[in-house]
């Protein structure tokens, strides 16, 4: 998807300040603060539950906070209704009306408002080119693909010229393959227009691949925030480690210069604040050798081996670790050799 050089608009600096939502005895949020910066691509990731939708919504007008408010560029929107927000929303369901053309799909929002005729089919115009889709104006919503159909509620969004995009999990009902086209294309969007785009995902690939900034949410709490490397090579807690991607951790007890554990010593690249505690690495990370490493070393067994085109995975004896690998050469199940777990690649967990 090529997208016209002018399009560029201007995105909205948004915060979330000490939002409380309730659901009966259920906390959905308990007191989230966000700052997303105008033009960034933002993401609210974590698994179902957490409290990202309710986020969303409560951004959108869709819900009302029980505590807190939402300012955009410096104005209180927390009292205003949906349509009068300066934000749009596209769904999952992507809601396009079966029995109107795409055309018509992207004007419906313009008409209601009453624009003028000429400004309605300008605004349309755009976003038919925006989002290539000037041959599908006349088809209806059952001959469009999936991927043709989100880029339609794109459209509708973008024609409103939002200050903020809000994305309720667009691309959950596509392939992988055509997931992946589209989370490329939606990125590329979003850096040429400049607008605040917010994503709600549980995919965290996807995120990794889209985002700017990544807000890890864990019952209705901000579990961990920042640039996609930063929460996944430096994650704080547990939960973030194991959720933003495979990981191995370690538990033992701290010890001068290192961490004691239950195959050695490991020297660690920080000291811990706890005296038992978890450490992580990431599979990649782990390097094998054939000869011993000076440091965190450690003799281990290919218990299990998995091709996966690219790469390998497999798991070691005795310590269970996951390792990921380059397809070549080859891993056997039963070979020997070293595993060296660099001090730079072991993150300290908080507890």
């Amino acid at each position: 998807m090529t997208v016209v050089a002018d399009a560029k608009q201007v995105g909205g600096t948004l915060s979330v300040e000490r939002v409380v939502k309730r659901f009966g005895e259920a906390t959905a949020l308990g007191g989230v603060s966000l700052e997303i910066k105008a033009g960034e691509f933002f993401t609210l990731l974590g698994p179902s539950g957490c409290g990202k939708t309710t986020l969303l919504r409560i951004i959108a007008g869709l819900e009302l906070p029980d505590q807190g408010r939402i300012v955009l560029l410096g104005k209180d929107l927390t009292g205003l209704p949906a349509n009068q927000r300066p934000v749009n929303t596209v769904f999952q369901s992507y809601a396009l009306f079966p029995h109107l053309s795409v055309y018509e799909n992207i004007a419906f929002g313009l008409r209601s408002r009453r624009m003028a005729p000429a400004e309605v089919e300008r605004r349309v115009k755009y976003g038919l080119e925006i989002l290539q889709l000037e041959k599908f104006a006349a088809r209806l919503p059952h001959q469009l693909s999936g991927g043709q159909k989100q880029r339609v509620a794109l459209a509708r969004a973008l024609v409103n010229e939002p200050q903020v995009l809000l994305l309720d999990e667009p691309m959950s009902a596509l392939d992988a393959k055509l997931r992946a086209e589209v989370q490329i294309q939606l990125r590329r969007l979003q850096q040429q227009l400049g607008l605040t785009f917010i994503l709600v995902t549980h995919d965290q690939d996807e995120a990794m691949a889209v985002s700017d900034r990544i807000a890890l949410m864990r019952v209705g709490h901000l579990e961990q925030s920042g640039t996609p490397d930063e929460v996944y090579e430096h994650p704080r807690t547990r939960f973030a480690a194991e959720f933003l991607g495979a990981a191995n951790l370690l538990r033992g007890k701290r010890v001068p210069g290192g961490l004691e554990v239950s195959f050695g010593r490991l020297i660690l690249p920080q000291t811990p604040a706890w005296e038992e505690g978890s450490v992580a690495i990431r599979p990649e990370r782990v390097q094998l050798r054939d000869t011993e490493p000076r440091q965190n070393g450690l003799r281990v067994r290919v218990r299990e081996a998995v091709y996966r085109g690219a790469y390998q995975e497999a798991w070691l004896e005795p310590c269970d670790l996951r390792i990921r690998t380059g397809p070549h050469p080859a891993l056997r199940v039963g070979q020997e050799l070293w595993a060296e777990l660099p001090p730079q690649a072991l993150v300290v967990l908080e507890e």
